[in-house]
Parts: C-alpha cells; sequence; structure tokens
C-alpha cells in the first residue's frame, strides 16, 4: 500500500501526544489528519493539524481512539466500523463490555478492529495469546497485570500501611488521585477479560470476572502478595493473594507486568514489560497502524 493513511486521532494526553510524532515524523505512510480533544484551546497541541469534534474525526481513513470512557467511544466506533471505517483503541474499558457488538459489526462492514494496547502497554499481551491460541490448546492465563496495585502491595510488605503506600504511589505517578479503578480490581479485571475472549476465541465480558480489590487486604511486613488476574476457559478471577517469594509474578515491581500462558502439551510462556507510559503504549498503537498499512484488516474477538 502506498497511499498515506490519513489519521483522525481523538485524545491528546500522553499517550496521544506520544502517538501523534509517531504519526508525524515516524516512518509509516501516514498522515496526521485531525486531533479532537474537550479543550481546543488547550495548550501543545500540535501545530498545523485541524482541531475538529470526535464527530468530524470520523471522516478519516483510520480512527484512533485514545480518550477512554464508554459512552462517547462507543457511539465513536459504532459510527466508525458501521462505515467500513478501520478503528483503533487502547480503551480496555470499552473493549471489556463492548467488545462482541463492535467486533460483530466490524465483520458485517468489512472494517477492521484493533487494541493491543488495551492490555500491558507497550508489552505485546494480546499478540503473544493470539499466537498461542492459534493452536487451540490454551489452558490457562495468570498474571500481574496492574501496577498501582503492585507499587501499594509492595511497599506494605515492606511495612508501611496501606495509606503510605498508596500516597508514595501517587507521589511516584503510579497511582491516580482517585485509585479506585485500580485498588477495587477493575482494571484488571477489564484487562483479564479481553485477553481471556483471545485465548478461547468466545468474548467475556468484564461482569464475568469475580473481583476483589486490594482495599482492606492485610499484608504484614516480609509477605509477597500481589493482585493476581487467572482465567481458564470456564472462570475467571481477580484477587489479592499470597506468592511464593520464588514464584516468578512475585518479581513483578513499578510499572512492570508479566502474564504466563499454559499451553497443553507445551509448558509455560512467560512474557514481562512495562504495562503503563506514554511512548511505549503509542508503540503499540502505532504498531496496530502498520497493520493496517499493510492492508492488513484484524477484527480483535472476530472469528479465527
Amino acid at each position: 500500500m502506498t497511499d498515506r493513511l490519513r489519521v483522525g486521532l481523538i485524545g491528546w494526553g500522553t499517550v496521544g501526544a506520544a502517538l501523534g510524532e509517531l504519526v508525524l515524523h515516524g516512518p509509516l505512510p501516514l498522515t496526521l489528519a485531525c486531533v479532537a480533544v474537550r479543550n481546543p484551546a488547550r495548550p501543545n497541541l500540535p501545530k498545523g493539524v485541524e482541531i475538529v469534534s470526535p464527530e468530524k474525526a470520523l471522516h478519516a481513513d483510520v480512527v484512533v481512539e485514545l480518550a477512554g470512557g464508554l459512552d462517547g467511544p462507543r457511539e465513536w466506533a459504532r459510527s466508525a466500523l458501521d462505515r467500513g471505517t478501520p478503528y483503533v483503541t487502547a480503551n480496555k474499558a470499552l473493549l471489556a463490555n463492548h467488545g462482541a457488538e463492535l467486533a460483530e459489526l466490524a465483520e458485517r462492514r468489512t472494517a477492521a478492529l484493533l487494541g493491543s494496547a488495551s492490555v500491558g502497554g507497550g508489552t505485546p499481551m494480546i499478540e503473544t495469546v493470539t499466537h498461542l491460541a492459534a493452536t487451540g490448546a490454551v489452558e490457562s492465563l495468570r498474571g500481574i497485570v496492574n501496577a498501582t496495585t503492585t507499587y501499594i502491595l509492595s511497599a506494605m510488605g515492606t511495612g508501611r500501611s496501606y495509606g503510605e503506600a498508596l500516597r508514595e504511589a501517587q507521589e511516584a505517578g503510579y497511582a491516580e488521585a482517585d485509585p479506585s479503578f485500580d485498588v477495587d480490581g477493575r482494571d484488571a479485571a477489564q484487562k483479564l477479560a479481553i485477553l481471556a475472549s483471545v485465548a478461547w476465541g468466545k468474548w467475556r465480558p468484564e461482569r464475568e470476572v469475580a473481583t476483589s480489590g486490594i482495599v482492606g487486604t492485610e499484608v504484614s511486613a516480609g509477605d509477597t502478595i500481589r493482585l493476581v488476574a487467572e482465567a481458564t476457559s470456564d472462570a475467571m478471577t481477580v484477587s489479592p493473594m499470597p506468592i511464593d517469594p520464588a514464584d516468578p509474578l512475585a518479581r513483578a515491581a513499578g510499572i512492570e507486568n508479566v502474564l504466563e500462558i499454559t499451553v497443553r502439551d507445551a509448558g509455560v510462556f512467560r512474557i514481562w514489560g512495562p504495562g503503563a507510559g506514554g511512548r511505549v503504549t503509542a508503540g503499540a498503537v502505532y504498531a496496530d497502524l502498520a497493520r493496517l498499512v499493510a492492508g492488513e484488516r484484524p477484527i480483535l474477538f472476530g472469528k479465527r
């Protein structure tokens, strides 16, 4: 494919700005056609690029949504896919709650739906699970997929209280001012639902994940406790639990995520890497765009 794809980008936060730089200056034949933001007067928007409403961004050759949330992105995704326009997103809430309907619409309209950055940041967890699931023999998934809780529980294991550990996480930039989405386990649950859907070829929503957060978890000095996400073809759980210090999952620290994929007759595969960060997450989105440039039209959760 030689023509340049016109990208309509919705969202100009940390990841959006990093992706914009890649689109503008990277090697792929892409053009940043427009950017949609809530506040058109905000500083540091790209010079010479049209600032538009999300609805106008849907008329580009490919839509990239990095705004987050559910209501707006769901309608934007449906509108784009209904036109046959590829939709690329890092929005795990959207995919974990409406992935089935979006995949069906993409298939019906011969569009594309990609979301590599929705799980693992720049670490290719979805791609790895997809590759291993091609054998049809994935037995289980097990991982640490939320950096905020890893930081807090690690700090509590050195003697800090929950409040002290949370404040440290916020000061370090690992926790939001309102950390409930992470500490209640929802972030991990959404990521697990997406990975399980890919692993077993059937979309499984967040509501099917039995989820327990870390608030109220007792951690004594010396304990190694992590928020562990686990799935089989029958069940999905997210819960804090003690881990043997020799367990590879116990080594996850900071923003590092780890995922174990157990494959029948082949053993355990592990993938490690940063689960957050503007540049690495933008890199995963850029990799999705590379597939579109190459002429692929993948559909996340689509029929194999």
